[in-house]
């Protein structure tokens, strides 16, 4: 069982990982075969189009009054959130840190989406993640179980 967990915690974590590796490096958002990941355009677009006709409208003007004109700023935060999460969660460091930032950045997603057609899309990642912040999933195959046996003192920060 704890196998399954570090695999299901080590997939996301690539996920989160390329995707945010390509808000920085957007030549690899465009991968072989018509696969892509979410570069900082494609991120900026996907917010602008999802709050366009959000019904909550302190939501819809946070989005068009202080995140799209200060994108330069905001994209960049985006990314280096999904690369902190995909490597927390990849090396099983402070494992249940990594999947609570990944699933807030999923809970995001489907807030912005408030009128979009899938209810259960975005839950399809965001339960996991949650269900993986208190699975101590960095046990197996990471970082978290060795910090916690060599230094008592944070053991209840990595076990």
């Amino acid at each position: 069982m704890q196998r399954a967990i570090a695999v299901l915690r080590i997939f996301f974590g690539v996920v989160f990982l390329s995707n945010g590796l390509a808000k920085f490096v957007p030549g690899i958002a465009h991968l072989p075969g018509g696969y892509f990941l979410i570069d900082s355009q494609a991120a900026r677009s996907i917010i602008q189009h999802n709050a366009s006709h959000h019904p909550v409208r302190l939501y819809h003007d946070l989005v068009f009054n202080l995140l799209v004109p200060n994108w330069a700023l905001f994209g960049p935060l985006v990314g280096l959130a999904e690369v902190s999460a995909g490597l927390l969660l990849v090396l099983g460091l402070a494992s249940w840190l990594g999947a609570l930032l990944a699933a807030l950045l999923s809970l995001h997603i489907q807030f912005s989406d408030a009128n979009g057609p899938w209810l259960f899309e975005y839950a399809v990642e965001w339960v996991p993640l949650l269900c993986l912040v208190f699975m101590r999933s960095g046990q197996v195959w990471g970082l978290d179980a060795r910090l916690a046996a060599s230094r008592p003192r944070w053991k209840r920060l990595f076990a």
